[in-house]
């Protein structure tokens, strides 16, 4: 999928809602942190996920060998939203 189609899928949903990944047959990760990757690709993230491999980073963050266990930026407001889910 493409960002642009991404982004017409996302004008048919409700704009409020919030916005999970589906994985292991449940919404397992909340969608907080979206960003270009070092190769080109978007990721979509929650917040303080690791990432291993330098290809999936941000371009602007360091790559595996600088920072072997970079992260997603912590959640601002130190919320979990996992204690909302409602499944």
């Amino acid at each position: 999928m493409t960002v642009k189609e991404l982004i017409e899928k996302l004008k048919e949903l409700p704009q409020d809602a919030r916005v999970f990944h589906l994985w292991d047959g449940e919404p397992r990760t909340a969608i907080n942190v979206v960003y270009e990757t070092k190769n080109g690709n978007v990721m979509t993230a929650d917040y303080g996920q690791v990432c291993y491999s330098s290809s999936a980073r941000p371009k602007d963050a360091p790559n595996s060998e600088e920072d072997r266990y970079w992260e997603t930026e912590e959640d601002p407001k130190g919320y979990n939203e996992k204690d909302d889910w409602d499944y």
